[in-house]
């Protein structure tokens, strides 16, 4: 099978300098499909890769908004569209299984593919259903001990020449662990781990002054002030299993992600 290796666009980075983008891709923040380049789609027009509604929040994706791309019939088996918005991040062996959901009007394998340490690595699956979110997993083990800075999707990717195009709805790509990371596009970056915790968390992020966590309604559940810290281990075993928010405040900047209460 032919390996499809994608060049990184000076394009990708045209979106602000204060937009962050990171793990897990949810294509929730608005201007975030700026920052992803379609290819090999028959023109790649734009019209063809869109942010849209979410078209089904009754199953298993309750998320606002997604990506709708339509692969035309013309397309390369390999359309798809790259991004190197998101930061880099390590492929461990606790962190070396993708997720990526797909609601399709066929089926047909999909493919996410993860470059730029050594050799890419495509990692193929086909969905089973149709007319309904599926979430679909890839085995990135072969890729542990190296750190990755693009992400690429194929939401239909055939295994021989391409005979039609179809619709799909890309969302939610992300580790099966819950590794969270938060990349700030002016250089600056958060880095929140273990996630999930049961006890501990430690937070990673230059001159810190500042952090705040908070629960899924917006309610402030805890907030510590410091003076210039780079990182700082904060005890969360007290708080009750769920999704929360942590902000962290350093220089003027304020930059926010998502950790996981065991």
């Amino acid at each position: 099978m032919k390996t499809i290796f994608t060049f990184i666009a000076l394009a990708v980075f045209a979106v602000g300098l204060n937009a962050q983008y990171g793990f897990p891709i949810t294509f929730e923040k608005g201007g975030e499909l700026a920052v992803w380049t379609q290819f090999a789609n028959a023109g790649d027009a734009a019209e063809n890769m869109t942010m849209v509604e979410n078209p089904d929040k009754t199953g298993i994706n309750t998320s606002d908004s997604c990506i709708k791309f339509i692969v035309l019939d013309a397309a390369d088996q390999w359309a798809g569209a790259f991004s190197s918005a998101y930061g880099a991040y390590p492929i461990t062996e606790s962190n070396s299984i993708m997720e990526m959901m797909l609601y399709k009007d066929k089926v047909s394998r999909a493919c996410l593919k993860v470059e730029g340490d050594g050799d890419p690595l495509e990692m193929f699956t086909e969905n089973t259903k149709t007319g309904e979110w599926e979430l679909l997993t890839f085995d990135a083990s072969s890729q542990v001990g190296k750190t990755h800075t693009v992400v690429v999707f194929f939401p239909d990717f055939p295994a021989d020449p391409r005979t039609s195009g179809g619709t799909a709805y890309v969302d939610n790509i992300q580790f099966q662990s819950g590794w969270t990371y938060v990349r700030e596009v002016n250089g600056l970056e958060i880095n929140v781990y273990p996630n999930p915790t049961a006890n501990e968390l430690t937070v990673k992020y230059p001159q810190m002054e500042r952090i705040t966590i908070s629960n899924m309604v917006g309610q402030t559940i805890r907030s510590v002030d410091f003076q210039n810290v780079d990182f700082r281990r904060v005890d969360v075993s007290d708080l009750r299993p769920g999704v929360y928010f942590i902000s962290v405040e350093a220089n003027g900047d304020k930059v926010s992600s998502k950790f996981i209460k065991k």
